[in-house]
């Protein structure tokens, strides 16, 4: 083809030097905004504590275990700058993207343990939303690395309320599994809560065997009660035996293999 377009007739006039000049002062302003995102999204990437802290907690970066679960060069990330709440965090806590697994394209979405160790904040929901129509739209599966430390407490009311709450994104995967697309977690660290619901909804679990995933909030483990519910002798009695408590906290992958078979 590259021969075809170099013996083929000119067509129309050549630029004139005016028009050459125009055209390379505009090259040289979008190389500028180019670079001004290159910067941004490199600053994104940095967000959170330092990966050093991370390492020293013998966990990885979840641009690391991207790193390690995609095929070599095929990670393209998606709504880098995406931040429609304009967070402190300055992120939406994910790292979204396309790439190939074993020679298979994905979708992957990773939680972002540099940043409130993975918490849900605002405007995660929407970034999630996007990554999981794209996989819809797309017929490929949607990967999750999953590492998540349960909703930013403070601003929970910008997470799971409203039509387009946080709990639609476990609906969606409940959509996206009836229609044949795999939705795969891997799994890593504490996901209690929010992070729990993401563990438990996609169709199939990879857990790492430190790992863990648990329901929370009160008015979920009070049904646990033989109450089922809890008052103020029983939360007391709660929490006093929590504090002597010693042994492995529940939620490993023990007793999710063992018990629950939500790891099989």
């Amino acid at each position: 083809m590259r021969q075809y377009f170099q013996k083929m007739k000119p067509i129309g006039k050549a630029l004139s030097q005016n028009e050459k000049t125009q055209a390379e002062a505009s090259a040289l302003e979008i190389s500028k905004v180019d670079q001004e995102i290159a910067r941004a999204v490199e600053a994104r990437k940095k967000a959170g504590i330092p990966a050093e802290v991370v390492h020293k907690r013998g966990e990885k970066t979840a641009w690391e275990r991207i790193d390690l679960l995609v095929d070599p060069g095929t990670f393209l990330p998606l709504n880098s700058l995406y931040d429609p709440e304009f967070n402190q965090e300055g992120t939406t806590g994910v790292v979204t993207g396309l790439a190939r697994i074993s020679g298979r394209h994905a979708v992957v979405i990773a939680s972002d343990n540099k940043v409130l160790a993975g918490a849900w904040i605002p405007g995660q929901r929407e970034h999630v939303f996007r990554a999981q129509d794209m996989a819809e739209r797309l017929r490929i599966p949607l990967v999750w690395v999953l590492n998540c430390s349960g909703v930013k407490l403070t601003e929970q009311e910008k997470v799971y309320a409203g039509r387009r709450s946080g709990g639609r994104t476990f609906f969606r995967h409940a959509e996206l599994a009836e229609k044949g697309i795999p939705v795969i977690v891997g799994m890593y660290g504490t996901n209690p809560a929010g992070g729990g619901y993401h563990a438990i909804s996609p169709a199939i679990i990879f857990a790492h065997e430190k790992s863990n995933m648990a329901v929370g909030g009160g008015g979920i483990v009070s049904g646990m009660s033989p109450k089922g519910y809890f008052d103020l002798e029983g939360a007391e009695t709660l929490i006093e035996a929590t504090r002597k408590f010693k042994e492995v906290p529940p939620g490993g992958v023990k007793i999710h293999y063992d018990k629950t078979g939500f790891m099989r």
